[in-house]
């Protein structure tokens, strides 16, 4: 789940954005929240009360409280989060550098950009370490997401494989499935019994997938034209460039 804000003052600005990120996310299948602010100060108030997002996109020229303000504010609270400015005024390039943009998008905004930038973002944010925490003989475990090549389910038992190493625990993969849909990696279900993590996948065809480490993994039948399609549109969102 990515969580996303708009920040923008002009009503009509904050909906295009917003009808633009939910078809770019939808296309490229990834799950995503938005909250849209019209000032900057709403926007920075609401994090200052715990409201954390993955990615703000903020204009700059605002009533109550500018972007560079509200970012100042931001990040006392959240030095991680990724702002991207959205605005007509390329004269405060320099003067946001100090809140660490992201991106800085000047407007018009064409949809080709925006979606790129969507992309590299998330990409970015996908970068990032992740565990996936879990209890097995009376002992509490973490493995980093980024490192998982896929689950297996045998009976009631799970392997976690990676490439250095096997691991199991007592467990549902539909709930390990479900937990997984909040991170940020994106894991294909192509088999009752497996559920592969996308960036560790070497090779595809219509009816398996090879893994980094040259386990081939066979894709059911029921699943082959979902996967095709996810697997495809996922190759989009992180190797296509213009």
């Amino acid at each position: 789940m990515l969580n996303i804000a708009i920040c923008d003052d002009d009503i009509q600005i904050t909906g295009k954005i917003e009808r633009l990120l939910q078809d770019i996310a939808k296309r490229n299948f990834v799950d995503t929240e938005i909250e849209v602010f019209w000032n900057g100060k709403s926007l920075a108030d609401a994090i200052a009360a715990g409201e954390r997002y993955d990615v703000i996109y903020l204009d700059i020229e605002m009533d109550k409280e500018d972007g560079i303000s509200a970012a100042r504010r931001i990040r006392t609270y959240d030095k991680n989060v990724r702002i991207i400015y959205v605005t007509s005024h390329e004269s405060y390039m320099r003067e946001s550098f100090e809140v660490r943009p992201f991106q800085f998008l000047v407007k018009p905004v064409t949809d080709k950009i925006m979606e790129k930038c969507f992309k590299s973002v998330y990409e970015d944010i996908n970068s990032e370490d992740f565990y996936f925490r879990y209890s097995y003989q009376r002992m509490n475990h973490k493995v980093p997401i980024k490192d998982i090549l896929y689950f297996e389910s045998n009976k009631r038992k799970i392997f976690i494989v990676t490439e250095q190493e096997i691991l199991e625990l007592y467990g549902k993969l539909n709930e390990i499935e479900e937990t997984l849909k909040t991170c940020k990696i994106s894991f294909l279900r192509v088999h009752q019994s497996f559920l592969v993590n996308y960036k560790h996948i070497s090779g595809q065809s219509y009816d398996s997938v090879v893994m980094d480490n040259g386990q081939k993994i066979s894709i059911s039948e029921d699943r082959r034209k979902i996967i095709s399609e996810q697997y495809c549109s996922m190759e989009d969102t992180f190797y296509v460039d213009e």
